[in-house]
């Protein structure tokens, strides 16, 4: 015969099936079994009293299972309390679909709760201000659990004395595996980002070599800072959980940069800079991220994670392109192995081609632009982007496709919404009740995509924010969770993208939307400005080196970074205008200098060969045009002379320009220096004017005749001498 508790539960059950769509909608008034929830996993507080919950064992109970849950309960009323205690509640029904679970974290609506077991004292008084900790059990089999899902758990604080409930409780979900066959695997694949603020804000050459714009990564890379953690998390659990590394190229230069003597700060000249010695946390961690990752999967952002949306919308096709192939070189030389569409990574072929852009969000035309700029085949995108069409509910999965503008056909893996904003509210600096709240709705959230259609495959994919800052505790208890839950099979994105699963029908991408968040329309036309800086810079310059040129790249990628999105947009701004700034001051130090007779050169006739002469300030050769412009209608004509002149480091060259003159008179020119391929320098424009005179011919023709006159002169006075020396000796009688 049935206990009277079986019965109660049983009856439940049945007015649960009846008025669930009625609870769902209204809720059910609060009483001492029966009670409202109104907040999500985290703990609900009232009138400053305070219960949490940090830990339940085990995670996935079984039929057998002794559930046992743990916390915390905290006075803050003012004044002591006495006899106050804990209970836990929960019910025999399942959630049904995702959205009654989501309905439940939301507003606590549609669920009846009842006690699990007799309340557990917590403390006999509580002072204000004390915090006091309580465990309680209940077993699986006596609530009645008997299906795979995700039921609802409550503590509640208590009078011990009266049963009377107080106003403190915190909400949970558990979820139940009743054992093997309960569901079907569900193929799960997690995106483990290593990604940061980009600090090399200027290039690294001259003064501003080994210059980064902060001391942040310092800390960030050591064995308790947000990338350590990630990298060594990640790395306990790569193996088990297959999941794909996404790292930022940027990262792995900066990281590098540190590795010796470098200095942080300055104006953009890196004057004002802050001397660092050589950091061992980057050193140890670029040593390890080589290593351990050598043969598991890896995905590069282009360098800096720059925008690839806003550059895609802005028409910046050739900067998307260029911040992939910077990103490929200096990961494949940081890492030793090979990055891009032509190189094979080590431990997955397909990830070289996957993208992740920044927020999850794309249109048609990005996917189109990645597929034409940096052979991208597959994208990451946020679930929400495409959602499913159909309104009645149906199996569904990560992967889809999208046609691109080019006709090719582009792999979408659609990263779960729900669980990016979950996992985003992870922090290191949180409690160990929040922690634990987080993580436990990371499982119950898989289990009920699982138990929704338990016999059909389907597939998730996780993809935290881009920098995700969670505590090691926390990193590796989520990673635990994948591998150990029974109705998930770890695998990676590559993996996933090449399944053959049948696609949910779902919303078209759209052919062309930008997205509010991204890098904004008046912030890309200063890049623009930029960009067509330092494209003349780069022509200036006589024969730069590979390095020089990446090192002008990296510093050009920095300031398209999606960091500047949001609240990194001042930030920006300010990088932007360090590098303008930086572009300006070393293309001034190209200038043209007077001639030998200054701004004003004196042609003695109609025609002559004027000096220009120009002086490089850089530390690198330059070479330029000298162009002379004429005012209109003057009779002054410049002739053909080699006009393209090198001009060493910190040095001068001089050009002599052949110039004619019809006429007398001072005719004003502008001298002006080009770029190789013709573009004009114009801070560099100079007047010069050429003055003729009358005295060209006629005057050396004087000259000659004086000279001539002069020597005669000259002769005469010496036969005269010679006579006159003569005739004395005759009269002297010849002797000496």
């Amino acid at each position: 015969m049935p206990s009277v508790r079986t019965l109660v539960r049983t009856l439940i059950a049945g007015f649960l099936a009846l008025a669930g769509p009625v609870l769902a909608a209204f809720g059910v008034p609060a009483h001492a079994q029966v009670m409202e929830q109104s907040a999500r996993t985290t703990a609900a507080v009232s009138h400053s009293l305070t219960v949490t919950i940090d830990a339940v064992t085990p995670r996935i109970p079984g039929p057998n299972s002794t559930i046992t849950v743990s916390g915390t309960l905290t006075n803050d009323t003012g004044s002591a309390v006495s006899g106050i205690g804990v209970d836990l509640l929960s019910s025999s029904q399942v959630f049904g679909t995702e959205s009654q679970m989501d309905s439940y974290i939301a507003n606590g609506s549609g669920v009846i709760l009842v006690s699990e077991g007799t309340p557990v004292a917590v403390a006999a008084t509580l002072p204000n201000g004390g915090t006091a900790r309580w465990t309680a059990s209940f077993r699986a089999a006596n609530a009645i659990y008997d299906q795979f899902g995700v039921y609802p758990l409550v503590a509640q604080a208590v009078s011990v004395d009266t049963g009377q409930a107080l106003p403190a409780e915190q909400r949970t979900l558990l979820p139940f595996w009743p054992g093997s066959g309960s569901a079907q695997p569900m193929e799960i694949a997690w995106v483990w980002p290593l990604i940061d603020v980009p600090q090399q804000e200027l290039p690294q050459l001259g003064s501003c070599y080994q210059t980064l714009a902060s001391a942040s990564l310092a800390s960030s890379l050591g064995s308790r800072g947000r990338l350590g953690t990630l990298l060594s998390t990640g790395l306990r659990w790569a193996d088990k959980t297959h999941l794909t590394w996404v790292v930022d190229p940027a990262l792995l230069s900066d990281a590098t940069v540190m590795t010796h003597k470098y200095k942080v700060g300055g104006d953009s000249a890196c004057f004002g800079t802050t001397p660092m010695p050589a950091s061992a946390a980057a050193s140890g961690w670029l040593r390890t991220l080589r290593q351990g990752t050598a043969n598991q999967p890896m995905v590069l952002t282009p360098y800096a994670d720059a925008d690839v949306a806003a550059l895609s919308h802005a028409g910046l096709d050739t900067d998307l392109r260029a911040a992939y192939t910077l990103g490929d070189s200096v990961a494949s030389k940081v890492l030793s192995r090979p990055f891009g569409t032509n190189g094979t990574p080590a431990g997955d072929g397909g990830s070289a081609s996957v993208a992740w852009p920044a927020d999850g969000t794309a249109d048609v035309s990005v996917l189109t632009s990645l597929a034409k700029n940096a052979g991208i085949s597959t994208v990451v995108l946020n679930s929400d982007e495409m959602p499913e069409s159909s309104l009645s509910f149906s199996a569904d999965t990560a992967v889809t496709s999208v046609t691109t503008g080019i006709g090719t056909t582009m792999h979408v893996l659609l990263a779960d919404s729900q669980l990016t904003s979950l996992l985003g509210s992870a922090s290191a600096g949180s409690s160990a009740g929040a922690q634990f709240a987080v993580e436990q709705e990371f499982l119950a959230q898989t289990a009920m995509f699982a138990a929704e259609l338990p016999n059909k495959s389907r597939s998730i994919v996780v993809a935290p924010p881009r920098r995700w800052d969670p505590s090691p505790a926390e990193a590796s208890a989520l990673l635990s969770l994948t591998n150990e839950a029974p109705w998930l099979r770890p695998t990676s994105l590559s993996s996933l993208a090449s399944s053959q699963g049948d696609q949910v029908p779902r919303q078209a991408l759209p052919g062309d939307r930008i997205s509010s968040a991204e890098l904004s329309g008046d912030y890309l036309g200063q890049v623009k400005s930029m960009d067509a800086n330092m494209a003349l810079y780069k022509n200036m310059l006589y024969q730069p080196d590979a390095s020089t040129l990446q090192t002008l790249d990296a510093a050009a990628a920095v300031t398209e970074s999606s960091a500047w999105r949001g609240n990194g947009g001042t930030a920006g701004r300010l990088a932007l205008d360090k590098l303008s700034s930086y572009l300006s001051d070393n293309e001034h130090e190209v200038q043209i200098i007077s001639g030998e007779t200054g701004e004003k050169f004196l042609l003695g006739g109609t025609s002559g060969d004027a000096p220009v002469s120009v002086q490089n300030g850089l530390d690198m050769p330059v070479q330029v045009q000298v162009a002379a412009i004429l005012p209109s209608g003057s009779q002054l004509t410049v002739g053909k002379f080699d006009s393209l002149i090198t001009v060493q480091a910190k040095g001068t060259s001089t050009v002599r320009m052949p110039v004619h003159s019809s006429a007398l008179g001072t005719t004003t020119l502008q001298l002006q220096l080009q770029t190789r391929n013709g573009s004009p320098l114009t801070w560099t424009s100079q007047s010069l004017s050429i003055q003729v005179t009358q005295y060209g011919r006629a005057l050396l023709v004087l000259i000659a005749a004086a000279l001539g006159v002069l020597v005669l002169a000259s002769v005469a006075r010496w036969i005269r001498k010679r006579l006159n020396d003569g005739g004395a000796h005759a009269r002297s009688g010849g002797t000496g």
